[in-house]
C-alpha cells in the first residue's frame, strides 16, 4: 500500500457522491509526512476544497474541551475526582432510573416512536444514586447522564431554546441517571461535556471561548478555530450534505445541520460538546500538541504527565464501551486493537465527528492524522469512511518499530 492509494480511495468517494470534499494530514516524528484534499467545499458551485476550508468538528470539540479541562486540574481550579455538585450545588442528589420500560435493548430501540411519545422523566421510577457525578466520570463517559434509554428519550424530546449555557446546563440537573456514576459506560452526546465547558468558564471566570482562544488556540496557532465565525471564516465554511438514492442532497441550514443537531435555531452560547468550528491545518496543530506529550513548538502547553493521564484508562472500573476500547479523559483508546477490528496499534487514542471528522494519535507509531469531511447521516465514530482512513494510514505509516525489530 501507497499514498496514492489515499488519492485514489478519497477521488473514488467524490465521484460516488459519498462525500462532497475532505482532507487529510497525517504527521509521523514531528515530519507533516502527508497532506491531501479532495472534491467541493459547495458542491453545487464546483468551489474546490481549499486547505483552509472551515469544518463542522461536530464531537471533536470534546478533545479541545478536555484539554481545557485538563489546563484547569493542572492549576488547582478543578479537582478530577471531585463531586460535580462541589462546583454546582444544583447537581446534588441525583437520581438513577430503576424503570423497566426504559432497560435499554436493541429492540427497544425500533419503538423509540412510541416511547417517545408517552415519555416524561418526571413519571420515571428511580432511586437515590449511590455517589455523586465526579469530573473524571463526565470525562470518560461513566456519569449516567444521558447514557441509556431514558437519556437518549430526554435528548431526542429536548424541544426548549435555552438562552445562555448556565441555563442549558443547569437543566441536567433536573435529569434521572440511566445508571449509577462509575458503574458504567455508553457516550454522553451531548451533556456531559457541555457541563465541562461550562464548569470551564466557571472557575476561569471567562467564557469557554475565551479560555479556548487564550490558552489554547492561541498558543498552538489554531486561528479558524472557533464557535463563533466571522463573515469571512463563514465564507470558507463547507457545506454538509446527505446521501439519498446514491446522491448527495445540500442540508446546509437544516434541522439535519449542527444547529438543528444541538436543538438551537441559532447558536447563542459555547457547547463544549460539539459545537466547534476548524480546520485540518488547525486541528492537526492539536494533534502534534498531544503527539509531542503536551510540547508544541518548543512550549509546552499540558505537562507531559497530564497527556499521559489523558490516554491511560480513566473510569476507577474496566469499562468497555465497545470491545477492546476503553475511555481515557476525553478521548477513546485502543486498548486491544484486535478485539476491536482495527487496524491501529495499541494505545492509539483520538475520536471522531458526526459529521464524519476524525483523528487520532499513535503514541507506538509517533503518528497523528487528521481527516475531515462534513455528510450528516455519515455514521460519527462509526463511519467507514474513517474507518478507511485508519486502514490507509496505519497500511502505510504504521507499524514500523515492529517491521524494525
Amino acid at each position: 500500500m501507497d499514498r496514492k492509494e489515499i488519492d485514489r480511495t478519497m477521488q473514488q468517494y467524490v465521484a460516488n457522491e459519498e462525500m462532497a470534499g475532505g482532507a487529510l494530514y497525517v504527521r509521523q516524528n514531528g515530519e507533516l509526512v502527508y497532506q491531501g484534499k479532495w472534491g467541493y467545499a459547495r458542491k453545487e458551485s464546483r468551489q474546490p476544497i481549499a486547505f483552509d476550508s472551515i469544518y463542522r468538528m461536530m464531537s471533536m470539540t470534546k478533545c479541545i474541551t478536555a484539554a481545557a479541562v485538563m489546563l484547569c486540574v493542572e492549576r488547582g481550579l478543578l479537582a478530577l475526582d471531585a463531586p460535580l455538585s462541589s462546583y454546582i450545588p444544583e447537581f446534588a442528589g441525583l437520581s438513577v432510573a430503576t424503570d423497566k420500560r426504559y432497560v435499554y435493548d436493541e429492540m427497544k430501540l425500533k419503538k423509540l416512536p412510541i416511547l417517545l411519545l408517552g415519555f416524561s422523566m418526571r413519571r420515571v421510577k428511580r432511586e437515590p444514586a449511590e455517589r455523586e457525578i465526579t469530573i473524571r466520570d463526565l470525562l470518560s463517559h461513566s456519569s449516567g447522564l444521558e447514557q441509556g434509554l431514558v437519556g437518549l428519550l430526554a435528548l431526542l424530546k429536548e424541544k426548549k431554546q435555552y438562552a445562555t449555557l448556565e441555563m442549558f446546563v443547569k437543566h441536567y440537573a433536573e435529569y434521572v441517571l440511566d445508571f449509577h456514576p462509575g458503574t458504567g459506560t455508553g457516550y454522553s452526546p451531548v451533556a456531559g461535556y457541555d457541563i465541562l465547558g461550562y464548569l470551564v468558564s466557571l472557575v476561569s471566570d471567562m467564557s469557554l471561548e475565551a479560555f479556548l482562544q487564550k490558552e489554547i488556540c492561541g498558543p498552538l496557532g489554531m486561528k479558524d478555530t472557533t464557535f463563533f465565525l466571522t463573515q469571512e471564516q463563514k465564507e470558507r465554511l463547507v457545506d454538509v450534505y446527505k446521501r439519498k438514492k446514491d446522491a448527495l442532497v445540500n442540508v446546509t441550514g437544516t434541522k439535519e445541520d449542527m444547529t438543528g443537531i444541538l436543538h438551537q435555531k441559532e447558536i447563542l452560547f459555547e457547547h463544549g460538546s460539539g459545537g466547534l468550528y476548524s480546520t485540518v491545518e488547525d486541528y492537526e496543530h492539536f494533534g502534534e500538541m498531544l503527539l509531542g506529550r503536551g510540547k508544541f513548538k518548543g512550549k509546552q502547553l499540558l505537562k507531559p504527565e497530564t497527556v499521559e493521564l489523558m490516554r491511560t484508562e480513566a473510569p476507577k472500573a474496566h469499562l468497555e464501551p465497545d470491545p477492546g476500547m476503553v475511555w481515557g479523559l476525553g478521548v477513546k483508546i485502543r486498548q486491544n486493537p484486535e478485539a476491536t477490528g482495527s487496524f491501529a496499534t495499541q494505545g492509539t487514542y483520538g475520536w471522531s465527528g458526526a459529521f464524519g471528522t476524525h483523528f487520532f494519535v499513535s503514541p507506538l507509531d509517533k503518528l497523528e492524522a487528521i481527516f475531515a469531511m462534513n455528510r450528516s447521516d455519515i455514521g460519527g465514530s462509526g463511519s467507514y469512511i474513517s474507518k478507511k482512513v485508519e486502514e490507509l494510514v496505519f497500511g502505510i505509516w504504521g507499524g514500523k518499530q515492529e517491521r524494525e525489530k
